[in-house]
């Protein structure tokens, strides 16, 4: 008859000695879940700025190509039209040039820097080589 008072004491101890350790866990948890969304908090605030200031450089960058472009059309070039025939060079000097190859040597030249500067757009290549 005495067992189930036994029993139900023993409980009533053992309960009163995990509270404690059940609530301080629980008071843990909460306090990590807490510092869990702040940290999400900050992270996401930051990623947020730096994608409006990489927003705004490109804005400016693109702005100020505006700009240019603007400046660019707004020179008039049409004198230049025809400015290689204002050199008038002898017909003898012209046929030299033809059979020494200038033009060839010339379009050679123009290509090789154009392939030049495409392949230094190639990420991981040194730049000036």
């Amino acid at each position: 008859m005495l067992d189930w008072l036994k029993k139900s004491v023993s409980d009533f101890f053992q309960w009163l000695t995990e509270w404690p350790t059940k609530f301080v866990d629980w008071l843990r948890d909460l306090t990590d879940d807490g510092y869990r969304w702040f940290a999400d908090l900050v992270r996401a605030v930051f990623k947020a700025l730096w994608d409006m200031l990489s927003d705004g450089l490109c804005f400016v960058i693109d702005k100020g190509l505006d700009i240019v472009k603007s400046a660019m059309d707004a020179v008039d070039v049409s004198a230049l039209n025809g400015f290689a025939d204002g050199y008038q060079l002898p017909p003898e000097i012209v046929n030299v040039m033809q059979l020494a190859g200038v033009g060839t040597a010339c379009s050679i030249i123009v290509a090789a820097i154009g392939i030049r500067l495409v392949l230094q757009l190639i990420p991981f290549t040194r730049l000036g080589s």
